[in-house]
This record gives C-alpha cells, structure tokens and sequence, in this order.
C-alpha cells in the first residue's frame, strides 16, 4: 500500500511516499514473467492447435497467461516455441507471437521507459531493470559505433548459449524490443537494420523484414536492433518526471533487495492475492513457477507451512479490518478467502479469544 508521509515511523519521514512492500514477486534464475505468452491463445487457435494442450506438454499451467505477474520456467518457455515453429510449419512463429503483442510484455519497466526525458534515458533503464522483474535472461546493452558517419547505436542482447535452440525465443525478444523502442522514440522510428546470430532460410527474410520493418543481417556474433545514434537525444513524447522518479525508485529499491527468499515471495503473494484471487497452495506454486510439492519441501525446511502464512496474513488483514471498515462479518470473511461466515468466526475466536463482533464492539468503545 502507498502510504503518505504522515502515516510513517519517524525513521520513513525523509520520504514523501513509501511502500510497506514490495509489489512483485521477483524471478528466480531461469525464469521469465509469463507475460511473454500474451495473446499465445489465440494465436494457436489460429493456427488450428490446442493452447492447454501445447502448454501442459511442457508444464506450464495454463492460467499462469491470465496472471501476468507469474513466473514460468525459461527453458519450458523456449521448447514450446520450439516445438510450436515445427508441429505448425511457421519457422518465424516467435515473430509472429510478438507481432500479436505489445511492449507491455515488459510490465512496469515499459510505463518507466515512456515516462523517461530521453530515448537514451529509455533505453538505459530498460537494461537496467528487464533482468529485475522481468527474466534474468534477459541482458541488453547499448553500443555506439564510431566507425560509421554519422554514428550508429545499437541495443544488443547475447544468444544464451545454455541452451541449445532458442531462435523462437530470441525472436520474440527482437520484436518486442523493437516495440519497445518505437513506444518511446514513436511510431515512426525505424532501424537501420536489426541482426540475429544464426542463418536463416532465404525464402524466410522478406517476411522477416516485413515485419520488422528494415534488412535483416543474419549469422553475427549477438542479436541487435541498429539505428541512428542521434535519436538518443531525442526526447519522448511521453515524457513524465514525477512518474518517472516514483517508477524508478520502486525499481531501484527493488534491485538493490537481497535475493527474495522463498517466504518473501509467498509473502508478496499471499498479501496480493488476499481479497482477490486464488488463495490455495496449488495456485501460489503455480504463480511462482513451483509445484506445490517444491513449495511446501522449501517452506518445511525453514520450519514454516503455507497455511501458517496465509493464516497470519488473515489475522492481520481481520484486525485490521474491524477496527478501520463498516463492512459486515460475511463480507469481511469473503475478503479473507472463507467459504463461511462461521468459519472465518471459528479461526477469529482462535487468534484472539473474541468472536469478531465482540472484538469491533470493543475496539469501538
């Protein structure tokens, strides 16, 4: 929750806004936002598949899509695509995933690109902060080349050699790389030429050109999108500095955190899901990119349960509730995630030794 500076401890009020925590879950090594498979549905229904089919083959639930800020398993990510560029004959079909999205694959850290002053000031952050809440895999850099006039910039990502065929994934990431470039320096913006590191079939590149709207350079060294470095100064449209300094300082914080352990990051879960979405074990797994036998292993071996946290989570969201809401019992347990209103009474007595009316009626004299 945004808190203002007069709800703060003495020791917060040097800043004008501050989160009690996190908002994301942050992704673990080899693991990728489940955002990249936006609009992956409807392409394969498309094309005359079955999407849950496809996506149980390689163990990825299929409500992780409607859950943007889940995680999946990278190399799961790239064998689908993979296999879905053969079982269906499309050997650009990473390409033509991405041509179905947008640059808000990339979240939040796409908002913060739109808000910065400069293309230059945009391109940095978003290789500052894609490997942070996106995919560690993800590792973009800005070169400049001077042997050229005028110059030439070029934002370039490394093929990542651990594993063994990714062409579909790398595709994807080109186009919304390039999507996201044209969010901040605008829809005209066009490269001079983007390149891939490995060969591709003659017959294939007008498409690939068509898509991406310049020549392609096949067989370098790493993947890039070039174009003029005089369009690094180039300020954006869309400009925002108060959101801006709001978006990067959440994300800067965000970087600078220890490794989330795996009960911060059923802590931000539950906290977020809490009112609103799946409460069950299976479905906190699944939001982390764990089985829910993983998940429980993990939390034993720190000596805590997923009910554990989940329950203090209630009791503290329940006490706080009675003393600051008007809303009933019934809707104060529905909130909470219990099917019954005696339910939720049973587990309040519990904690506290009052029922919750007795414990409103109380705080209120």
């Amino acid at each position: 929750m945004l808190t203002a500076n007069s709800t703060k401890s003495p020791a917060q009020r040097d800043a004008f806004f501050a989160l009690e925590k996190p908002l994301h879950t942050l992704p673990e090594i080899s693991q990728v936002r489940s955002s990249n498979l936006a609009r992956f549905p409807q392409l394969i229904e498309r094309l005359g598949g079955d999407y849950r089919a496809l996506l149980a083959r390689f163990s990825i639930n299929a409500r992780l899509i409607e859950d943007a800020n889940s995680f999946v398993d990278c190399l799961s990510l790239v064998k689908l695509f993979e296999h879905c560029a053969v079982e269906f004959d499309d050997p650009l079909f990473g390409l033509h995933l991405a041509e179905q999205q947008t640059a808000d694959v990339y979240g939040c850290v796409v908002a913060l690109c739109r808000a910065a002053a400069t293309v230059r000031d945009a391109i940095a952050c978003l290789s500052e902060f894609i490997p942070v809440v996106h995919s560690s895999e993800s590792l973009l850099e800005l070169e400049i080349s001077t042997e050229s006039a005028p110059e030439v910039a070029e934002l370039r990502w490394a093929d990542r050699s651990r594993f063994a065929n990714n062409t579909q994934a790398n595709y994807q990431g080109l186009l919304l790389n390039l999507k996201t470039l044209q969010a901040v320096a605008g829809p005209d913006f066009r490269p001079l030429h983007v390149s891939v590191p490995k060969g591709i079939d003659g017959s294939l590149v007008g498409e690939f050109e068509r898509i991406v709207g310049c020549p392609l350079q096949a067989g370098a060294d790493y993947s890039c999108i070039a174009f003029p470095a005089s369009l690094l100064e180039q300020p954006v449209a869309s400009a925002n500095e108060p959101l801006f300094q709001l978006l990067y300082g959440y994300l800067f914080r965000l970087k600078r955190l220890p490794k989330q352990t795996t009960l911060e990051r059923v802590n931000v879960y539950v906290a977020w899901a809490l009112g609103s979405a799946d409460l069950s074990i299976d479905a906190c797994a699944k939001h982390l990119g764990l089985s829910a036998r993983s998940l429980q292993m993990r939390l034993q071996a720190i000596g805590k349960s997923y009910s554990d946290v989940l329950e203090n989570h209630r009791q503290q969201q329940a006490r706080y509730l009675l003393q600051n809401d008007t809303m009933s019992i019934a809707e104060l347990a529905d909130r909470l995630g219990y099917a019954e209103r005696t339910s939720f009474g049973r587990a309040f007595k519990r904690w506290t030794g009052l029922t919750p009316q007795q414990f409103r009626r109380r705080k209120a004299d």
